[in-house]
């Protein structure tokens, strides 16, 4: 085979997966952000894939997955959180084995700070970029909704310290000592929200606050504006016929 015959045929190959990840990720933002309450993890090469509420036992799956081959990049999509110990387990992992991160459709709580661990934090690009969103709040009693008032202060240092001091107390002082467990500060990516990049909404409202001033870049959450390609998570197929 010659070599330009080889280099189509791997950019076909690129491309290819690339449109797999784009359409599971389609589907999560569709049928399972409706049906599915449990992180689920799929594996796409180095790209790991989760879904779905966080669950005690799923810092110990996500550390199996790292154990079956390198892993660079997560990607989120649809979660609502869920347990917060499993979630700062998860991104002690991520943290401590460099992986970028990504999102694309909701990231709320739990799943926020999975995110935060990500030594690149980008947001996925793609049609379903303005309804993208990343959820910061205090912690909270799973059985009762009460706000856990003591584990507050962990919780936004932690932040404080993932973002180097970049996220302004006064938004992270609103979104942490909140009132409900509904209550949350949302952030989007820059001018996708025609309320705002950034809004407070309170648990049973349907009115949120703008926050003006600030964006999700400025605060840290994002490493950078830019937004990661699909086609980026796609591997690189010639290396990996050469390894074969």
């Amino acid at each position: 085979m010659n070599r330009s015959n080889s280099y189509n045929e791997d950019d076909r190959y690129m491309k290819l997966n690339s449109r797999i990840i784009l359409l599971f990720l389609a589907l999560c933002s569709t049928f399972f952000s409706a049906h599915v309450s449990a992180m689920s993890m799929v594996r796409s090469y180095e790209t790991l894939i989760l879904f779905g509420g966080v669950e005690p036992d799923d810092a110990e799956r996500f550390r199996k997955h790292l154990e079956k081959g390198v892993v660079k990049q997560v990607v989120l999509s649809e979660s609502p959180g869920g347990d917060l110990r499993a979630g700062y387990a998860i991104a002690e992992l991520i943290a401590a084995n460099k992986i970028n991160t990504a999102v694309q459709g909701n990231c709320f709580s739990s799943c926020a700070i999975i995110f935060m661990a990500g030594v690149k934090r980008q947001m996925l690009a793609g049609k379903a970029l303005s309804r993208t969103r990343l959820g910061f709040h205090g912690p909270h009693k799973k059985q009762t909704h009460e706000v856990a008032v003591a584990a507050i202060p962990h919780l936004r240092e932690w932040l404080l310290a993932a973002t180097q001091g970049k996220f302004p107390e006064e938004i992270l002082n609103r979104a942490m000592y909140i009132d409900r467990a509904g209550d949350m500060m949302l952030f989007y990516y820059p001018g996708q929200s025609r309320f705002g990049d950034i809004r407070f909404c309170t648990e049973g409202s349907i009115r949120c606050e703008g926050v003006e001033g600030y964006d999700i870049v400025s605060v840290g959450i994002l490493t950078t504006a830019e937004l990661l390609d699909s086609d980026s998570l796609a591997p690189a197929a010639s290396g990996n016929k050469a390894s074969q």
